[in-house]
């Protein structure tokens, strides 16, 4: 079995709470396990893990699992309170809100405490003008962008308030994109929750609207800079706990994201086992294997992929290195990627203004 493979394994055992059988780590292969884990965001699924399983572990091991697991509880617990009160902020401001993706996720995992936390994404409803002009008179310096604006509001938790769930670089699928998720937003802006150790309901988005939703987003952020296992955990809780939805290769093609939507399969399948009735389209390898090589190379959000480091650079080096892997991503997604680098520019040039 490969470091790979293992590590899978570990990951897949928490995720799907299945027991292995009983074994021992090394500090030197904890050590690459826990730095696997944090490259990928899922070292509170990997203390999972091992925790479930009574991974047999030196003292030191195990003192710093338990201080990264206490963290991380911690922040979570914090996200929590964070996502209510912003809520509440907005809902007494007169907007409906839902949390996508983030705290909601993490109602969908076998405990809940063990994602690692982001930041809290807001998706407000009503126009941008207004929703702009009510962030920025609560803080003056929120910096605002295409999909949404900050709301630097906390001191501890970054806010991003979203004008929509998200894209697509396409303009004529990003028209039907928006169409959907306007279409399905009245369960959203309704569909309440109480998150861990919380009080007072707020709403986030369902299981099946993440089908969609968070499908588009591992899209873009796939294309822009990169994606981590993270994100295929959440997707993962998403298809197991979702219903079946009706039409739904149709509405992945009418979207643009069938061809996507084939390798997600496959990494899904590979890393986690999922079961055929709960994929969306028949999983595509050659698709899948590229996804899943930038997930591995990349890690988090591209954060730690060493094939681009000149992205640190500066703007313009970013922007070329950036533009140079879209280049190598045609060979499979030839009309996302050629979009994705005019989208690229489109938004320079809006940014400028």
């Amino acid at each position: 079995m490969t470091k790979q493979e293992f590590f899978f394994m570990l990951i897949r055992s928490a995720v799907r709470q299945e027991p292995l059988k009983p074994f021992s780590m090394t500090p030197w292969e904890y050590g690459e396990m826990m730095k696997e884990a944090d490259k990928q965001s899922v070292s509170g699924l990997l203390i999972d893990a091992l925790r479930n399983n009574n991974v047999t572990l030196q003292k030191k091991c195990v003192i710093h699992m338990m201080k990264l697991q206490n963290s991380i509880i911690s922040t979570n617990r914090l996200l929590n309170r964070r996502a209510v009160e912003v809520s509440k902020l907005f809902n007494d401001a007169g907007f409906r809100t839902c949390v996508v993706k983030g705290q909601g996720n993490t109602l969908f995992y076998p405990n809940p405490f063990s994602r690692i936390p982001g930041d809290i994404d807001l998706w407000v409803e009503g126009s941008r003008k207004d929703i702009s002009s009510f962030v920025k008179s609560m803080t003056p310096s929120a910096q605002d962008s295409m999909l949404h604006i900050e709301f630097p509001y906390f001191q501890d938790v970054d806010v991003e308030v979203h004008y929509y769930p998200s894209y697509s670089a396409r303009p004529s699928v990003n028209k039907r994109v928006q169409k959907w998720f306007s279409d399905h937003s009245e369960e959203q802006f309704s569909h309440k929750v109480t998150l861990p150790e919380t009080e007072g309901e707020i709403n986030v988005s369902t299981a099946e609207f993440n089908i969609i939703q968070q499908l588009s987003h591992i899209m873009v952020h796939f294309f822009v800079e990169g994606i981590g296992l993270r994100q295929f955990v959440d997707y993962y809780l998403m298809l197991i706990h979702s219903k079946k939805i009706d039409g739904i290769e149709q509405t992945l093609k009418e979207l643009g994201m069938y061809k996507f939507a084939q390798g997600v399969m496959w990494v899904e399948k590979h890393i986690f086992h999922l079961e055929e009735s709960k994929m969306l389209v028949p999983p595509n390898e050659k698709i899948g294997k590229l996804i899943l090589n930038e997930m591995t190379e990349g890690g988090n959000f591209g954060y730690h992929d060493q094939r681009y480091t000149s992205r640190n650079k500066g703007v313009l080096m970013r922007g070329i290195t950036d533009t140079y892997r879209l280049i190598k991503l045609t060979t499979i997604f030839p009309g996302d990627a050629f979009w994705k680098i005019l989208r690229k520019i489109q938004y320079q040039i809006w940014k400028m203004k």
